[in-house]
């Protein structure tokens, strides 16, 4: 959790930018599944606001997907606040689900956004995320992003996390004006998704996990036995249509593992 970051371009680390208002983007280690549950997305966004009023941060705006989050941050120590929240968070996770791995890739991911306009369009960005997706056609369907804290000082979200409305407030001078930016950029969004190839569908984020609970009825998919998980990566495949890499995810176990199971038919009752 060091302050540098990889450039993405090359293995050459530079220096991580401590100050000002960062776009921040956590991936689940491995491409894989971290929010199952609304708990655990509530803890999450707990210990993110517990953790900017440490730090003196300001928390502009958030989306939590199934395996990967982002955050707007205002802050003057970016790494300590990162830090902080993850391993409170970690920490809190392992124990509920009996596992001690790394649940976030590391490091993590973070630019610098130095205008106004560039911090307004980086939010614009994280609360499409969901339509970028494709889980939704509208950021507002989606339940867990800032979306709804803008114009809204009773909205659930805030029961968890305080939202610093200042610059949309500012820039948008009404809820209007600000819903239409957003629906003009989540359509471009929507429209490129559609064009293009290499986007992991809808189920990934909305059915498949809906699916999945529906076949654990309250169990923990951790702690379950090699039989039972190999009877789950055949029925999530043949029940939704998962793809191996959808399954991989979802259930922790690696591509070659999931394409065995499912090539070679293996499974017991779950």
């Amino acid at each position: 959790m060091e302050g540098k970051i990889n450039n993405g371009s090359n293995s050459q680390l530079i220096k991580r930018i401590q100050t000002g208002n960062n776009h921040v983007y956590l991936r689940g280690n491995g491409k894989n599944t971290v929010f199952y549950k609304d708990s655990e997305r509530i803890e999450f966004l707990k210990r993110c606001n517990s953790a900017a009023k440490r730090h003196n941060c300001k928390i502009l705006a958030f989306v939590l997907m199934d395996n990967h989050l982002h955050l707007q941050v205002e802050s003057k120590k970016l790494v300590s606040f990162v830090k902080s929240i993850l391993i409170g968070y970690v920490q809190w996770y392992n124990k509920q689900n009996g596992l001690s791995d790394k649940l976030f890739k590391t490091p993590f991911s973070s630019a610098c956004k130095y205008t106004d306009e560039s911090v307004v369009e980086s939010i614009m960005y994280i609360l499409c995320n969901p339509v970028k997706a494709g889980i939704c056609s509208h950021p507002g369907e989606y339940l867990w992003s800032s979306y709804d804290a803008y114009f809204n000082s009773r909205s659930p979200i805030l029961k968890y996390i305080d939202i610093d409305t200042e610059l949309i407030r500012t820039i948008f001078k009404t809820k209007k004006e600000f819903e239409s930016a957003v629906l003009n950029y989540s359509s471009d969004i929507d429209r490129i998704r559609k064009r293009g190839k290499g986007y992991w569908p809808r189920e990934l984020h909305n059915d498949i996990i809906n699916h999945l609970s529906k076949i654990l009825k309250g169990r923990n998919i951790f702690q379950l036995n090699r039989d039972e998980i190999s009877n789950l990566i055949l029925r999530l495949r043949k029940e939704t249509g998962a793809s191996f890499r959808q399954i991989a995810s979802i259930t922790h176990e690696s591509y070659e593992e999931v394409r065995r199971i499912i090539v070679g038919k293996k499974g017991v009752g779950i």
